[in-house]
């Protein structure tokens, strides 16, 4: 085997081996290590894994190509390929550099379970074209002064134009620097639309109400009006629930069956805060019977309903096994003139 074979062999070895490595970093250890920090909540290291997918692959390629290709390509064709190279190299620093800034929010934004917002990942997106766009024209000699001038005469009439989108725009950027709502929140609007946020986007947000429709609301009308998030300060809230009893009932009795029930029921239904201790407090007599009220401690918004069912279900059943008389029903008839 001559000298020049020998060198040939030991190049293509030293290729496959610096592609066969960019791969097994890109697709193996990546990976692994993006799990290993989401585990752990290292926001810092999922992000720069996440943004280094490819990275490893395209730069194994370039190194083998810049660097172990002189046997098989000749000086001149590596001359005249330079410039794509400095320019795949500056692009790809820079959509490494977007990347990771775009992962850092939207891993930030799921580590504190605040939920997908797509007015936060659009922006960033457009940002983050805007820089790669950029670096593309800088790199191919034209001048971004003229352009901006251009785009900053005209900003004038496109505010002008685009009034009610800007205004709808700046009012979700609001609504996210002020924390009022964030998607996975339970709220309630002044008009009485309910629901739970799922996204806030451009100009909208949107609104999932407990029958599955989706209410869409400007951004603009969501910061005018009055919100009860019930998600905030916290999702846990107190369920009350009405009950009568007959006139003639023990309250002392009833009071401690009512109880009884109560704490089953936050023990053994989901949704229920099994170590509250729930309440009742009488508040109204009249012929008809004795009304009171039960407290009780539901996890989120929606786990109320369910509390409330099996409360009035157990409790009636309960009340009929005990002996205790539920209200009267009172008939008034009026005398025909």
């Amino acid at each position: 085997m001559t000298t020049n074979e020998i060198n040939g062999t030991a190049t293509i070895a030293l290729i496959a081996f610096t592609l066969l490595a960019g791969l097994i970093l890109d697709w193996l250890v990546r990976p692994r290590v993006r799990r290993w920090a989401e585990a752990r909540n290292r926001i810092v290291i999922e992000s720069i894994a996440i943004a280094l997918g490819g990275q490893f692959t395209f730069w194994s390629l370039v190194i083998a190509l810049r660097f172990f290709s002189g046997p098989f390509i000749d000086a001149a064709t590596l001359a005249a390929w330079q410039p794509a190279f400095d320019l795949a190299i500056v692009l790809a620093i820079t959509v490494f550099i977007v990347r990771l800034f775009i992962n850092l929010i939207d891993t930030y934004l799921r580590h504190r379970q605040i939920g997908n917002i797509s007015l936060i990942n659009n922006l960033l997106r457009g940002l983050g074209a805007l820089a790669i766009g950029g670096t593309l024209l800088v790199s191919y000699g034209v001048p971004l002064g003229p352009l901006l001038t251009v785009i900053a005469g005209s900003s004038l009439g496109l505010t002008l134009a685009l009034r009610e989108p800007l205004a709808n725009f700046f009012a979700g950027v609001q609504i996210i620097a002020s924390n009022r709502v964030r998607p996975g929140d339970f709220i309630r609007l002044a008009t009485g639309e309910e629901g739970v946020v799922t996204d806030i986007r451009w100009s909208d947000t949107y609104i999932r109400q407990l029958a599955n429709n989706i209410i869409i609301i400007p951004n603009a009308q969501m910061i005018a009006q009055i919100v009860t998030n019930f998600s905030r300060p916290e999702p846990e809230l107190s369920v009350l629930v009405d009950f009568a009893i007959g006139v003639d009932a023990d309250l002392a009795r009833t009071e401690e069956i009512v109880l009884e029930v109560a704490r089953a029921v936050l023990a053994e239904t989901p949704g229920g805060v099994a170590t509250f201790a729930p309440l009742v407090r009488f508040n109204t007599i009249d012929a008809s019977g004795i009304r009171f009220t039960v407290v009780l401690r539901g996890q989120s918004f929606t786990d109320q309903f369910l509390l409330r069912h099996e409360l009035i279900k157990r409790l009636r059943e309960r009340m009929r096994v005990e002996g205790i008389a539920l209200p009267a029903q009172i008939v008034r008839l009026r005398s025909g003139e």
